[in-house]
Formats: C-alpha cells, sequence, structure tokens
C-alpha cells in the first residue's frame, strides 16, 4: 500500500510537472505563429540570408579590418569582438585597482583610509553613463594629432586615440606560432598538474631551434606622423579609452568593497593562531588571509565581472561600436529585426554564460572539501601552519 502511494505521488508529479511543460511549449508556438503571422501581413523580410549580404557601412571602431563590402555576419562578429575586448580589459584591471584600494581601506594610515573611502564612495554614487560622458569630453579635448603628447617617441595621445606600435607576424609564420603557443599550454598543464617539470624544457627547446631556423618573425611598425595625423602603427579611439577608464573605475569601486568585506569575514582567531606560531605577517597575509577572504569574495565577484560586462552597452551612447550599436544599425540597414534581436540576446547570453561559468569553476576550486566548514578550514589551516611554521625567535 505505502508503495502503491508513493507510485501515485510520482504520476501526480510528473503529470502535473508534463502538463507545466506543454503549456509553456504552446505558449511558445503560439508566440512565433503570430510573429509569423504579422511579418506576412506586413510583408516584412524575415530569415536569415541577410547574414551574407554586405552591410555597406563601415565600423568606427574594428579591432579587426572591416570594410563595406563584409557581409553581416562578420560586422556582427567584429561587435562581439569589440565587446569581448573591452570588458575583458575592463574586468582585469578593475579587479587589480579595486583589489588594493580594498586594501588600503583597512590600511592602518587614517589618510590612505580617507582618499580610498572618498574614491570609493564617489565612483559608485555617481551613475556610470555620467562618467563615460565625463571622459569621452576629457579625451576629445586633447591635443590635435601634430600637437599630441608623445611618450617616448612610442606612444603619442592626441584628441583621436591613443597610438601605439603595431606587431607584424611575417606571412606563414601565424599558424606555427599558434602551434607552438599550444604547445606550451599542455606543457604548463603537464608541469603543473601532472608534475612533469620536463615538458617546460621540451618546449622551450622547440623554441629556440624554431628562433634559429626561421630567426625573429615578429616586426614592429612605429606610428609616424605625416601630415595631418599619424601613419602606421595601432589607434585606440577615444570612444574605447572613455568606455575604458569610466567603467574601469566604476567597477573598481565595487571590487573594492568586495575585497573589504572578504578580508573581514576572515575569522580572527586564525589570524591570531598564525601570529601565536611565528609566523611573519606577509607570510599570514598572502598564505592565510587572501586565500580564506577569497572563499568569500569569489561569489559576489562573479556577479560585479557581469554587471561589468552588461555595461559595456553603454558605448552606444558615445559611438563604441559593440554589439548592441551595431546591431541597432543593421536593423535600421537590413530591418531584420527578430533575427538580429535573437543574435544580440544569444551573444550577450553566451558571453555572460561563459564568464559565470568560469568563476563557479574558480569557486569550486577555493570552496573548503567536506562537509562542515569549521572543521576542513582548521585541518587546512593546521596543514598550512605546520609546513610554513618557523621557531619563535630564529
Amino acid at each position: 500500500m505505502v508503495r502503491s502511494l508513493w507510485f501515485n505521488r510520482q504520476l501526480r508529479r510528473y503529470l502535473l510537472q508534463g502538463l507545466f511543460l506543454g503549456a509553456v511549449l504552446l505558449l511558445v508556438a503560439s508566440s512565433l505563429a503570430n510573429v509569423y503571422a504579422n511579418l506576412v501581413r506586413q510583408g516584412m523580410a524575415y530569415g536569415w540570408d541577410f547574414l551574407w549580404r554586405a552591410t555597406g557601412w563601415r565600423l568606427s571602431v574594428a579591432m579587426l579590418e572591416q570594410g563595406l563590402n563584409d557581409p553581416y555576419w562578420w560586422t556582427i562578429l567584429m561587435g562581439v569582438v569589440n565587446t569581448l575586448a573591452l570588458g575583458l580589459l575592463c574586468i582585469l584591471c578593475a579587479t587589480v585597482i579595486g583589489s588594493g584600494i580594498g586594501l588600503l581601506r583597512l590600511s592602518t594610515n587614517p589618510m590612505l583610509r580617507l582618499i580610498c573611502t572618498a574614491y570609493v564612495d564617489l565612483l559608485r554614487n555617481v551613475p556610470v553613463i555620467m562618467q563615460i560622458y565625463f571622459w569621452y569630453e576629457v579625451f576629445k579635448h586633447a591635443p590635435m594629432e601634430r600637437q599630441a603628447l608623445s611618450f617616448g617617441g612610442v606612444f603619442f595621445a592626441s584628441n583621436r586615440g591613443l597610438y601605439f606600435p603595431k606587431v607584424q607576424i611575417e606571412a606563414g609564420q601565424g599558424l606555427l606560432l599558434i602551434g607552438l603557443l599550444l604547445l606550451a599550454l599542455a606543457a604548463l598543464w603537464l608541469a603543473l598538474k601532472r608534475r612533469r617539470p620536463q615538458a617546460l624544457l621540451g618546449v622551450a627547446a622547440l623554441a629556440v631551434l624554431y628562433l634559429l631556423w626561421q630567426g625573429n618573425p615578429f616586426s614592429l611598425q612605429f606610428p609616424v606622423l605625416q601630415g595631418f595625423g599619424f601613419r602606421g602603427g595601432h589607434r585606440l579611439p577615444v570612444e574605447f579609452l572613455a568606455l575604458f577608464v569610466a567603467i574601469t573605475i566604476y567597477s573598481s569601486a565595487y571590487v573594492a568593497e568586495i575585497v573589504r568585506g572578504g578580508l573581514l569575514a576572515v575569522d580572527k582567531g586564525q589570524i591570531e593562531a598564525a601570529r601565536a606560531l611565528g609566523l611573519k605577517e606577509s607570510t599570514i597575509h598572502w598564505n592565510i588571509r587572501l586565500p580564506l577572504a577569497m572563499r568569500s569574495a569569489l561569489p559576489p565577484l562573479s556577479n560585479q565581472f557581469l554587471i561589468t560586462m552588461k555595461v559595456t552597452s553603454l558605448g552606444a551612447a558615445i559611438g563604441y561600436a559593440d554589439l548592441f550599436s551595431v546591431v541597432s544599425t543593421s536593423i535600421n540597414h537590413a530591418g531584420q529585426t527578430i533575427e538580429l534581436l535573437a543574435l544580440m540576446m544569444g551573444g550577450y547570453l553566451m558571453i555572460n554564460y561563459v564568464i559565470a561559468r568560469a568563476m563557479h569553476f574558480l569557486n569550486q576550486h577555493f570552496a573548503l572539501k567536506g562537509h562542515g566548514a569549521a572543521a576542513p578550514a582548521a585541518s587546512w589551516l593546521s596543514r598550512l601552519l605546520r609546513r610554513r611554521a618557523k621557531p619563535v625567535g630564529r
């Protein structure tokens, strides 16, 4: 009888789940049919053939070559590349700057604490779009190219952007260099995970033989002032620079608070135990306080990284050709609203999903193993202290 009741309960659960799934599928199917009927009634084009048509317009900012005759799929891909380049660079720099600010907020120097507190309070409470416009105007009022600021004759800053040398690879050497890089990554994995340091020596020997055989495959092309502008090299436009500075300092203020909160969450008893064993303050900080703080800081850091990546869509306000801006312009030219919106949502979904999965993997790596939290933490700390502890007074 008990088994019969359990079976009936499970059957009812499956039936309810099936009905709910069927209702959702029916709603989606009816919505798609309604969209299709409206497109047909209004005579609007639909389908994905437009992706292979030439755009007829050029992106204002492109990390790779993009021209008038390039198809829509390549132009949208360049928008994705621009979004990734800006977002990942902002995440990296905001993490470094925010970590430093968060550490200084716990400094014993009151002046440093005051400056860092003012930095965090000011930047967190000013809307990021206002900061973007502020830095955009600052860079737009930089000197013209003929009066550009020179940094060692290598970097030049003007109201059109930042010029720097371009690395050129000889024709036919790109695939060989990519293969050598993949071998180096595999050797590093073997050295760290499988404890096979001889793999790194093998790759180093291959690199030396490659350089002896092919010579130096790299060359630098420096920007040179010719007429009213620079020729050669790379240029980071003012739109990219304004977005990079604004989003980086805006996100660094939040990262600083996350880092500070993670450091304050570390149990004081473990720090006192490490000091009682005579460990140096630098050893306590880098090997005990920071690893334990990382476990508390990683979940909110993951959320902040996702927000930083999504904030890059505000680049459309100053003409930066990110994914949002490229798709918006493509809708005006091609008229494929549904398809292009689906591509934009899918692009942002994939980018943020990869970041979320990477942070989840990192969080799992730093998470305490075992069922309890106090016992594994104590055992982890005891192992670390036994390995690094020195007698007091030596």
